[in-house]
């Protein structure tokens, strides 16, 4: 897909990572994604959560959500990679109804705490250390599709993170979308901006939509021990585009 009115009268800079200059806001030209909201114990989500500030949406008095993104960037200015998000939706400095997400509606632009960030590409992985203290680490990211599913299977030091497998679902018009990442850097807790151009997707909420599977790696571990409970929503997005912010605001924790 290539909507160039979508990155137009934005200025970017070089940022130095390294020995390289990087340009930002940073463009994503073709992206792809499947992203899977999952029900979580809240005990668990709040105890990931590094600042008593952040408060896990509540979608029962018992229950937050995880989310998991997996992304393939095709064309973006660091080159193509792959990438895993792992994180927690929160609301800042007030608890978030109860049924948030349910028969409350979430904020219209969803905080997310990021857990891990594996990605496949040394350049990624620094470039985002450096701006906002993603926490990405390297790791291989294969993906592969038939005629109704899309899998991908994420490894990292020999051991496997994860496994997914999700539907191929049919495409409504989608607008476009915002999320703010959040890192924690130090005592501060950064934001930035990510925004998806419109483009075309599908929702279920279908169990048998997607199959997950967490291995033995310690990232894999650390999501089997949250008892993840069921798929709330999972989202098909298999074309679009994106622009990734530097840190643009900070709070303390």
């Amino acid at each position: 897909m290539q909507e160039k009115d979508f990155f137009e009268g934005i200025k970017q800079a070089p940022v130095k990572v390294g020995p390289k200059n990087v340009p930002f806001p940073l463009f994503y030209r073709d992206v792809a994604y499947l992203g899977v909201f999952l029900l979580a114990p809240l005990d668990a989500a709040k105890n990931i959560l590094p600042s008593k500030r952040m408060h896990p949406f509540r979608l029962t008095p018992w229950h937050g959500i995880v989310t998991i993104t997996v992304s393939e960037h095709k064309d973006s200015d660091i080159g193509p990679y792959n990438a895993v998000s792992i994180g927690v939706p929160f609301v800042l400095d007030k608890a978030s109804p109860v049924f948030t997400g349910i028969l409350r509606t979430p904020p219209e632009v969803p905080m997310i705490y990021l857990l891990h960030l594996p990605v496949t590409t040394e350049i990624a992985r620094d470039s985002g250390v450096a701006v906002a203290n993603f926490p990405e680490s390297l790791a291989d990211i294969s993906f592969k599709s038939d005629e109704q599913w899309v899998n991908c299977k994420v490894d990292a030091e020999g051991k496997n993170i994860m496994r997914l497998s999700a539907r191929k679902l049919g495409l409504s018009p989608l607008p476009r979308q915002r999320v703010y990442p959040i890192t924690l850097r130090q005592d501060r807790l950064l934001r930035s901006e990510l925004n998806y151009s419109e483009s075309r997707a599908g929702i279920s909420k279908k169990q048998s939509d997607v199959k997950l599977e967490f291995g033995e790696h310690p990232i894999g571990s650390k999501l089997k021990e949250l008892n993840l409970g069921r798929v709330l929503q999972y989202q098909y997005y298999p074309a679009g585009q994106a622009v990734l912010s530097m840190v643009i605001e900070s709070y303390s924790i």
